[in-house]
Order: structure tokens, then sequence, then C-alpha cells
């Protein structure tokens, strides 16, 4: 983040500090399918319970338990590895049955159901996502305070900021995307790490948007120039002054039913106008890049850019606090569309540097 201060939505409301991940058990993920499965057709749907791998290297396990190549294999979304995450995975068996195979056995995972279905599991084929998740070093009665930090949240939409896990261990993976754009890494990467490489690139310039956003008090609201995201159909649409005018409107981003989005930069990308514009042209030449570097990459092929909305709506929340043998906690349960990060809800309610 070029940011020169920490940017939260609830500022006004302290955090309550901790940490999170101690151990896998105290950070719970789990799919919410988008569709069930037909209970016919060429590929075998597993939902798999995981402890501590990442979605590779399950994607890997399952490959080899089934004898098919990794690409035959489906999954709607990537899940951390140091968590419990339960996760909708396809696998193509054409003539085969979920019968036709031996139970899958590894210390680590293991399938809960399974059931055929007609088509592959791709990207984004799921409804959302429901976490669980302890935050340890706190005191229990600190679940009030938490509570306050998500109704404001749920009023005004979580920042749909992305999270840590985006930009690698060492936290350089976009580093190393601006160098692939610019031609100036002389590494060899797969299609794959290259896509990645590239894709944290854009993450970190939507994040400073984002944040431009927040301090400019304005992620829940509407500007001339804006394109603003239909969470209902994932398109967006130009904002003029008619638009700002009509009541309705108001009311839709009242209710979380549109809101402004940011830039995943890219040659294809649908362009923001007016002051919007202007910001989001200044936090990419904050990373010293300018959209010609977008578009004359030969790596143009692999980010084509897309909108993305700049919040999203929390649901069903829950909080408690408590103790276990491992000492006490505040629990923070809550459901957030495809593709948002838990740590933008729990940065927000930490407040710690290390979110």
């Amino acid at each position: 983040m070029n940011t020169t201060e920490t940017v939260y939505l609830t500022d006004d409301l302290p955090g309550i500090g901790g940490v999170i991940k101690e151990r896998p058990e105290d950070f719970i993920v789990e799919e919410q399918p988008l569709y069930q499965p037909a209970g016919e057709g060429e590929h075998c749907f597993l939902f798999i319970e995981k402890t501590g791998i990442g979605t590779p290297e399950m994607v890997e396990v399952v490959a080899k338990h089934f004898g098919v190549r990794d690409r035959d294999v489906g999954t709607a979304g990537q899940k951390d590895a140091h968590a419990v995450t339960r996760q909708l995975v396809s696998v193509h068996t054409p003539g085969k049955t979920v019968e036709s195979f031996p139970m899958l056995q590894h210390p680590s995972m293991g399938v809960l159901w399974a059931d055929m279905h007609t088509n592959k599991l791709r990207t984004g084929h799921l409804k959302g996502n429901r976490f669980s998740i302890k935050v340890r070093g706190v005191e229990m009665t600190s679940a009030p305070a938490v509570l306050g930090i998500l109704s404001k949240l749920q009023e005004f939409g979580v920042p749909n900021r992305f999270g840590p896990q985006r930009f690698g261990n060492r936290g350089d993976n976009h580093v190393l995307g601006k160098a692939l754009l610019l031609g100036e890494s002389k590494k060899k990467f797969g299609v794959g790490r290259r896509r990645l490489f590239l894709n944290s690139l854009q993450s970190a310039i939507f994040n400073e948007v984002l944040d431009r956003r927040i301090a400019g008090g304005a992620l829940g609201k509407l500007v001339e120039g804006d394109l603003a995201w239909k969470h209902d159909s994932g398109s967006v649409f130009a904002v003029d002054a008619d638009v700002l005018s009509d009541a309705e409107t108001a009311e839709r981003l009242r209710t979380l039913a549109i809101s402004p989005s940011g830039p995943m930069w890219g040659e294809k990308m649908s362009l923001a106008a007016g002051e919007t514009a202007t910001t989001e042209l200044d936090a990419l030449a904050s990373f010293g890049l300018s959209p010609d570097d977008f578009a004359n990459s030969r790596h143009s092929k692999l980010v084509p850019g897309v909108r993305r909305p700049l919040r999203v709506a929390l649901t069903d929340c829950d909080v408690e606090g408590g103790i276990d043998d491992h000492g006490g906690y505040v629990r923070v349960a809550f459901d957030l569309p495809p593709g948002s990060f838990a740590t933008a809800v729990l940065r927000e309610i930490m407040k710690t540097q290390e979110l």
C-alpha cells in the first residue's frame, strides 16, 4: 500500500487487537455452493474438509487419487492453508461413478460427501463463504465492541480489500508482478505463476484506490464519472448527473444493491471518467505505472482487466466471547460473497498492522 497511514472505514471505533490463526482450527471457512450436483454426469463432486494444506496441494492429492491430470480437477476458489476449510471439488471421471473409486485417505483431508454432476466446477461457482474465526490474545469481554464494528460494516458495507495472502509470504508478489509487466524480470515462470504475480500487482493498485476512497469518505457514495457495480449481475454502468439525481440511486446504494467500483488494471478494463478517473490514474502512477504499461506488455493477455466492487455486503453475523483449553478468545462468524477476504473484516475489528 502506498498511502502513508492505515485507513479504516470504522476509524471511529477502537479495535480490539489480538492475533488470528494461532492454530488451524481457529480459522474455519466453508464454501456455500452455488448449486447442488445433479446426481448424474461425468464429474465427481466432492465436498472436502482439509486442515493445514492449501488448495493447490489438495488438487494434486485428488488428481493422484483419481488417476487424472491436475487440470481435470475443478475448484470454485482458493482457500487458506493455515485453516480448516470445507471446499467443493470436481473431478472429470467419464464412464465412472463415485462408487468406482476407493475412499480418499489422507491425514489432512477427508470427504464429507460425494455425488455426480454434469459439468466441471469452475472459479466463481459458489454463492459465498461462511467464516468462523477466533481472535486470540483479547478479553472475552471485547465481544460487544466487535458487535458494534460489525453493525457499522453491515450498514455501510465491507471495504473489498485484497488480503495479505494475495501478496505472498514475503508480501512482495506485486513487486514481482511489476517487474514482469515491464519486462524487467529475468526469472522464468510458468503461466500460472506469472498470472499470480500480475494479479497481485492489480490487487495492490486496487487497494490503493480503495484506501483513497475511504479516506475521502466516499466508499458508500457515487460521484459523476464512477462506474457503479450491480451486485446482482456483476455488471457496471456509468454514473452521470441523471443517475445521481434519481431517488432510486440513493436507495440502491443504501441497500448495497449497487456500489462504486475500482480498477483491476488491464487494457480491456472499462475506464471511469471525471474525478474518479483522475484518482485511479494517480493511484496507478504512485506505483510508477501508466495504462500503456498494461496495454503494451507482452503479458497483457494474462491480465485483460476488470472492474471490482469497492465494498461488499456482510451478512449473517455472530459474535461470542469465551475461554477454551488455549485461553480466552472472541469468535466472530459471518458470510461474504465470492472473491472477498475475511481479513478485510478482521482488519476493521482488530486494527493491527499485521492485517
